[in-house]
């Protein structure tokens, strides 16, 4: 039994191939010991290229594959590894299940041949043993010397592709996914939702995708808060308390933002710092909101944080992304809901009622917007100049000077919505009998006789989560 110790080196020993194998055994050995003691989940896929074109033929081929085996193995399909292709017409027999696919490697035996010599390459795809060999030798000069050029047989790992089915029943390998397939509607295709263990961002086509989509994603939630730093804003005197908590959060989400770019540049960075990154800044962000603890738990969502989870990586991506992104709702206002006003003539602006019932939300605002704002041209219109209410009733409330749905002029822009210089807030009182035929009869309008020309009216729906 080889226990991977030193061997007793000493003159005059009697040199045979034993000692030379098991050097070469003991060293990679204690190489993939300490690969495996460099950082946590250090194995996994490196980068893969798959032949798309083969599943059309219902083939499983690779063009090219970097694996960490999670035994510390490195095998490297251009230098010192080979994978025979696989036909899956009579191995995958349940077409609408998905299945993960394996490659396996053939473990040390101690009581059989580890290499096999082939004569072509069609011939490895019988072969089962770890090692495979070619007999054409490689000629070999002195790199030290000036000794005589020698030939050597050098040997390749023979990595093998196996189904999630055939696991249960397989012993003496080593195992790594690398990907997952499914039944699509143009054939057999890998399953993008699906990233195997890896030790890259680049490992995939599709983790580079989703890590480049949420940074893209994060980015335009930074810019969305940068409006609130804006000279205008800092410069008024009036910056409450709400206020101070978007411009911590922005410096939060910013700092974030610059790390998972920095990280994304590199590509070569593990997912598993990915994830850490991600759990940090949830953290954070529960920080501003009374609604979660630090470790992630919400009132919308009991459970923590996500752990990194080495063989499910895009389980783990997902719910961070989905804490992320409700923390950051819940500080900024979700425009998810905006019903833009139209021009129907001098004055008169039409919208549609489109909210089913129910839909909830917690306020709704109306957003007016001009440049004449800017030049302080208008002075800020109140409810006694501008009348909103359905279409049945509009004219009767002009005709008799009546108050139509309420509007609370806003000094300082609502939580979420960006203070600008063209813009003015009006928070719009629900609980009346006018609001309430609007959203019974569908239709709104609204009447201000002396509206600038560029005028620009939108009603936004904050939701509730």
């Amino acid at each position: 039994m080889l226990d991977y110790k030193p061997i007793y080196w000493f003159s005059g020993l009697y040199l045979q191939p034993q000692h030379l194998q098991t050097q070469q055994l003991h060293d990679e050995y204690w190489r993939a010991r300490y690969q495996l003691l460099t950082q946590p989940w250090a194995w996994g896929v490196i980068n893969i290229s798959f032949h798309q074109a083969a599943l059309h033929d219902e083939e499983l081929r690779i063009y090219e594959g970097q694996f960490i085996l999670p035994n510390g193995v490195y095998a490297d399909c251009n230098v010192n590894a080979i994978v025979a292709p696989r036909s899956l017409r009579d191995c995958w027999q349940v077409r609408e299940k998905s299945v993960l696919v394996y490659i396996g490697l053939r473990q040390i035996s101690h009581n059989q041949n580890n290499v096999t010599c082939v004569a072509k390459a069609s011939e490895i795809t019988e072969q089962t043993t770890r090692w495979v060999s070619w007999p054409t030798e490689q000629p070999i000069r002195d790199l030290y010397g000036n000794g005589t050029e020698v030939q050597l047989q050098q040997m390749s790992y023979n990595l093998r592709f196996f189904l999630h089915d055939e696991i249960a029943q397989l012993t003496g390998y080593t195992l790594l996914p690398i990907g997952r397939l499914r039944q699509g509607s143009k054939g057999i295709e890998w399953d993008s939702d699906y990233f195997p263990p890896s030790m890259t961002l680049k490992a995939v086509p599709w983790l580079w995708q989703r890590i480049d989509n949420l940074c893209l994603e994060l980015t335009g939630r930074l810019h969305q808060f940068e409006e609130f730093k804006r000279p205008p804003m800092v410069e008024s005197g009036e910056l409450n308390q709400r206020k101070d908590i978007l411009l911590l959060a922005m410096r939060t989400l910013s700092r974030y933002v610059i790390r998972l770019q920095h990280y994304k540049e590199a590509q070569d960075i593990h997912p598993w710092k990915i994830v850490g990154l991600l759990k940090e800044l949830i953290a954070e962000l529960t920080c501003f909101t009374d609604l979660c603890s630090f470790n992630g738990v919400c009132q919308w969502d009991n459970t923590v944080a996500p752990s990194y989870d080495h063989h499910d990586i895009a389980a783990s991506l997902k719910l961070c992304e989905r804490k992320i992104m409700r923390l950051l709702d819940n500080l900024m206002i979700k425009q998810d809901s905006v019903i833009s006003f139209a021009k129907q003539s001098e004055g008169y602006f039409s919208a549609n009622w489109r909210l089913a019932p129910q839909e909830n939300y917690v306020a709704i605002y109306l957003v007016m917007r001009s440049e004449q704002f800017v030049q302080q041209e208008y002075e800020v219109p109140d409810d006694r100049l501008i009348k909103m209410a359905a279409k049945s009733q509009i004219d009767t409330i002009i005709t008799r000077s009546l108050a139509g749905v309420r509007l609370h002029y806003q000094i300082i822009p609502p939580q979420g919505l960006p203070q600008k210089l063209n813009s003015r807030y009006f928070k719009v009182e629900e609980h009346s009998p006018a609001w309430e035929e609007i959203k019974n009869s569908g239709n709104i309008i609204l009447h201000w006789p002396e509206a600038p020309e560029d005028l620009q009216i939108d009603l936004i729906l904050a939701r509730s989560y």
